[in-house]
């Protein structure tokens, strides 16, 4: 009897498990590092008073995205970042709305 062959992959599934090449991991990780820097430059500015709201700001998205320094590896596919960087964001919405509910019962 013929048996059905198995289908194969789509090209999702195999882009999900494919490896990041060295030059996107390169750029994931400077990415990450200048976001930092640029965060700490507009903390320590003398200049404008919203550009240093705008640098705290960024400095506490800067410290969660720097989790994602350790997936930004060729080891590591894409896919694995994005579901990091998901979880990772998911966590800062949990604090910011946990954080507004504890100021709205003590008000």
């Amino acid at each position: 009897m013929n048996e059905p062959s198995p289908k194969p992959p789509s090209e999702f599934a195999l882009w999900k498990q494919q490896p990041m090449t060295p030059r996107t991991a390169r750029f994931v990780t400077w990415s990450i590092i200048g976001f930092c820097l640029l965060a700490l430059a507009l903390v320590f500015q003398p200049f404008w008073l919203p550009l240093y709201g705008a640098g705290c700001l960024m400095v506490i998205l800067g410290g969660l995205i720097f989790n994602l320094m350790p997936f930004a590896t060729p080891q590591h596919s894409v896919w694995r970042l994005i579901k990091v960087t998901l979880i990772v964001l998911t966590i800062l919405v949990i604090a910011v709305l946990a954080t507004i509910g504890f100021v709205e019962v003590l008000l």
